[in-house]
């Protein structure tokens, strides 16, 4: 009775490692979306099989569901195509790649709209007992390429500080569920930087250089009307000259959760140069006087300085005016007023007062109270532009301009002028 026991367990044991034996063929989960003149790549893998660890496998097609199959190609038969696609296999515009021992790849290089249809993946068995499915198979759909980049040429020269807009129109005739994402890049020499991508899940993602200024809205994305999509980048620096591009790019969600890119389309936008501000600045110092200007102690001189730049509110100024070579009064870049007048030391000693203020855009009016007797000197206006650049919450100077002086006379009460 125990010998019989023992005999039922092992008979039983065999049969349950047998029925886990069961040889499983999968492809690339569809149906598949495809665009005409585009690669195609179709998956196909087997398991839990028998026999020598290096399969074979062979690719078949119908152009309807219920056809006569056709043979395209297999891993170990030369001879195995069909006389309609022989020629296309030979010259490996259809190619079938091993990518492990179970598993292979179906290449198309330029697939046509007759290659649509129903794919098949077969394995012959190598297994001692003919067990699960031996052959898989996947509908592949061919569309035709409508995808269209049409982007605008922005500015080819542009003041430091303004804003460049870029526009770009990306479409596609809708047949089949596909979803479209653009992308906008520069590029300097031979290196070429994505700035943003939008989509095809309507999200965004920035290049690594510029995540900081999106995240501050120095980079921002327009989405518009009828395809038309805008990434403008406010005050713009020297480092964002260079040649732009447009990519739009033609996606498919596939089962699986795979998003597939089907085509894709490039597109120069131009060149565009930005202008330090610099180079455009310039300083004006000026009166209602005459060209001898007298500063009577008591009375107020009055002189005014004009500064000028191209994209002149995108810069912010720090004016200082210099008497004798010495800092007379200053405000600095928030409005704040700084005099050096209140001491013995300071730029005009004891003789004077000074005040200024800001009349208009680029416009500072400087006031200067004789005080006691003084001496001949110049009085002199330099400017310090400096452009703001948010970047670490860093200032950073552009660039320092001189206006002319004028020369100044100090009377005393008697009407002399010191020498």
């Amino acid at each position: 009775m125990k010998m019989d026991k023992c005999l039922l367990t092992v008979v039983v044991g065999v049969l349950l490692l047998g029925g886990c034996s069961a040889r499983v063929v999968t492809v690339s989960p569809g149906p598949l979306i495809r665009v005409e003149g585009q690669p195609v790549s179709i998956r196909c893998e087997v398991a839990e099989y028998s026999g020598p660890r290096e399969q074979d496998f062979e690719w078949m097609m119908t152009r309807k569901a219920v056809a006569p199959r056709i043979k395209i190609i297999s891993t170990f038969d030369a001879g195995y195509s069909h006389t309609s696609l022989s020629d296309r296999v030979a010259s490996g515009d259809i190619s079938v790649v091993r990518l492990l021992d179970n598993q292979v790849e179906l290449k198309i290089a330029e697939v046509k709209t007759t290659d649509a249809g129903f794919y098949w993946c077969q394995t012959p068995s190598t297994d001692s007992v003919i067990s699960g499915n031996y052959e898989a198979q996947v509908q592949l759909t061919v569309i035709p390429n409508t995808l269209q980049v049409s982007p605008l040429t922005p500015p080819p020269v542009l003041s430091e500080g303004s804003d460049l807009t870029l526009s770009c129109n990306v479409t596609r005739t809708l047949t089949h569920p596909t979803y479209l994402s653009v992308t906008w890049s520069v590029k300097r020499g031979a290196t070429s930087e994505d700035i943003l991508t939008f989509g095809p899940q309507g999200d965004v993602v920035t290049g690594a250089k510029y995540a900081r200024r999106y995240a501050d809205g120095g980079i921002r994305l327009v989405p518009g009307k009828n395809g038309v999509f805008e990434l403008v980048i406010s005050r713009v620096m020297s480092t964002d000259e260079g040649i732009y591009e447009c990519n739009g790019t033609e996606w498919t969600h596939e089962d699986g959760g795979n998003w597939i890119k089907i085509v894709e389309s490039t597109k120069e936008m131009g060149t565009v140069a930005v202008t330090p501000t610099g180079q455009s600045l310039s300083v004006k110092a000026s009166s209602s006087s005459s060209s001898s200007l007298l500063l009577t102690p008591g009375e107020t001189l009055t002189l005014l300085c004009s500064v000028a730049a191209d994209n002149l509110p995108s810069v912010s100024l720090e004016v200082s005016w210099l008497a004798d070579g010495r800092d007379l009064i200053t405000m600095e870049r928030s409005g704040v007023v700084i005099s050096n007048t209140s001491s013995s030391g300071g730029a005009l000693g004891n003789r004077g007062e000074a005040s200024l203020e800001r009349t208009g855009g680029g416009e500072y009016r400087l006031g200067v109270r004789g005080r006691e007797r003084g001496g001949r000197g110049g009085v002199h206006l330099p400017n310090q532009s400096l452009h703001r650049e948010r970047r670490e919450e860093l200032w950073r100077r552009r660039e320092v301009a001189h206006g002319g002086g004028e020369n100044i006379q100090r009377r005393d009460g008697e009407g002399g002028a010191d020498q």
